[in-house]
This record gives C-alpha cells, sequence and structure tokens, in this order.
C-alpha cells in the first residue's frame, strides 16, 4: 500500500470514528432525557437504581442512596437498595452514572455549555479521586449516627428542630442533585416565587442557604472540569465503585490494534490513562461506562464485552 493511500485509509477511519462518537453522544442524551421524564411522571419502578436525583421530594421514585440511608437511620435491614447496587455494579459496572443519572446529565450539559476541562495536573486529579470515597464512609458514619438516636427514641427530637428530611435523610438534604431536582422544582411547581429581591433573602434559612451554596459551587465547579461531581465528590459514586471493581461489563483494550493516537485518553469525561490501561481492562472504577474512548477509537482497539479479568 503507497504511503497516499495509508493516509487515506488513517483519515476515512477516523472520520467513522468521530460519526459513531457522536451519534453515541446523540443515543445517551436521548437516554438521559428519558430517565429524567420517567423519574418526573410517577412512572415507578421495581428495583432503586444506584444513582442519585431521583426523589426527595419532586420524582417518583427512590434512589438506592435515598432508601439506603433512610433504611439504616429506621434500623431497617437495607437489603433491597443494598442488593440493587451490588448486583447492577457488578454486572454492567458504572453505566448508571454515564447513562441515566439526572446530575450525570445535568454535568454533560454544562461541559457541551462551558467547554469545561476533561483534564487537570495527573497528580492532583490521583488525590482529589479518593475524596467521594470519604465522603461515603462520612455519610454512612452519619446514618448510623443517626441510626443510634433513633434506637434511644432521640431522633424524633432531631426531627422537630431540623425537620423531618434532616432526620431521615441527611445527606439527601444538602446534596446539590436534590436541590436542584427536588427543592428548587416543588418551589416552582407551588408558584412560590419571590416579589422581590429582598423578600429572596428574606425567605432564607441557615440550611437553604448552605444548600443552595453547596448547589452553586458544585457547578460552577463541573463548568471548569468535566464531571467535577462523579469524578470526586460524589458518595453514590463512590459506592458504585466498590462493587465494579471487577463488573462483568468492561472496556478492554487490545494492545496490538491501538497506535497510541491518545484520542481516548484526551475526550475521557473522568480522566482515565485509556493507553495504558492494565492488563488491557480500563479502570472500572472510575470509568462511568459513557463509552466514548470506543466510539472514538478508529482502530478499533477498545471493545465493550463481558469477560473476565
Amino acid at each position: 500500500m503507497s504511503k497516499e493511500k495509508k493516509i487515506l485509509g488513517i483519515e476515512s477511519s477516523h472520520k467513522r470514528a468521530i460519526r459513531k462518537l457522536y451519534t453515541l453522544r446523540a443515543s445517551r442524551f436521548a437516554i438521559q432525557v428519558i430517565f429524567l421524564i420517567i423519574a418526573n411522571e410517577s412512572l415507578n419502578l421495581l428495583l432503586p437504581l444506584p444513582v442519585i436525583g431521583l426523589s426527595y421530594p419532586w420524582t417518583s421514585f427512590p434512589s438506592a442512596l435515598d432508601m439506603l440511608q433512610a433504611m439504616i437511620i429506621l434500623l431497617i435491614p437495607p437489603l433491597l437498595p443494598l442488593g440493587s447496587i451490588i448486583f447492577f455494579n457488578a454486572l454492567f459496572g458504572r453505566i448508571f452514572c454515564g447513562w441515566i443519572c439526572p446530575f450525570g446529565f445535568v454535568q454533560d450539559v454544562i461541559h457541551y455549555l462551558t467547554s469545561s476541562k476533561n483534564f487537570i495536573k495527573s497528580s492532583l486529579h490521583s488525590r482529589l479521586k479518593y475524596i467521594k470515597y470519604i465522603i461515603a464512609v462520612f455519610s454512612i458514619l452519619i446514618f448510623i449516627g443517626w441510626a443510634y438516636l433513633d434506637s434511644i427514641n432521640q431522633l424524633n427530637s432531631l426531627a422537630s428542630t431540623y425537620g423531618r428530611g434532616v432526620a431521615l435523610m441527611p445527606y439527601t438534604s444538602f446534596s446539590p442533585d436534590a436541590t436542584l431536582f427536588g427543592t428548587l422544582l416543588f418551589i416552582f411547581s407551588l408558584g412560590i416565587l419571590p416579589n422581590s429581591i429582598g423578600s429572596f433573602f428574606s425567605s432564607f434559612n441557615a440550611a437553604i442557604f448552605i444548600r443552595y451554596l453547596i448547589l452553586i459551587l458544585v457547578l460552577l465547579a463541573c463548568s471548569r472540569v468535566t464531571r467535577f461531581w462523579c469524578r470526586y465528590v460524589c458518595p453514590m459514586g463512590a459506592i458504585n465503585a466498590t462493587f465494579s471493581t471487577r463488573s462483568a461489563l468492561g472496556i478492554y483494550r487490545d494492545v496490538g490494534k491501538c497506535d497510541d493516537c491518545g484520542i481516548c485518553n484526551k475526550i475521557c469525561p473522568v480522566q482515565i490513562d485509556v493507553v495504558n490501561a492494565k492488563l488491557g481492562r480500563i479502570d472500572s472504577k472510575e470509568c462511568i461506562m459513557c463509552f466514548e474512548c470506543v466510539a472514538a477509537c478508529h482502530t478499533r482497539a477498545l471493545n465493550v464485552t463481558f469477560k473476565r479479568r
């Protein structure tokens, strides 16, 4: 094959890969929108999904984290939410983070609107990605602490002082997804809108201020770094990652086909080093299974398949 034909072949394969990438993004966008509609149209599911932002108080069915915290606090064995988390993540990996989670969808929209960075300094990224695991452990300890209060009949006192939401769903009460999809939409649906700047600020209390502040800071961070919440903060993502380590579904790299062009690394929204994947498998803990690297690979060196490590 002549050099010119080889170059033309490479260019053609690149164009096909770009078309596949755009098709994949459109498909993922459509599925994310469909699940937003499902969540908000009273269409209940049999199992709580291992995502965030699908209840309290606006949407129609609880997420696994919503049920997990409430059941732990009320001293009810959380078999259903824990079972759904283990089952879905062990089978499919963190596919719910990439395709279904409403707050993940919001982050994707922010990325397309603001062109947020896919990459930050590698050493900083390596440290920051463990924060979500710390938050997850801290949240679970709070749930256990609240359960102890319930066992000594002090939970009602907490609820009367800080509200029933804080007593039964302490994490959800301050999480940005619940503020965005729950509190704000609920307020708008009731027509409770301030008629002046003064009345807007007078309606604030400490809890509402903290909720809105957290939401604003997270959205601003997502406008600078792609999927900032998923990468570094989300406790549901950390829990999913724990059970996705050896998921049945995975993305594998064929070293023989790879030409080390690096496009997979450049487009990964959670900054995974795809090119240097150990044992040929992409990091299933941090991977949100968006499949963009697979679609963009012009040599077809990346494949989604069910198989063991």
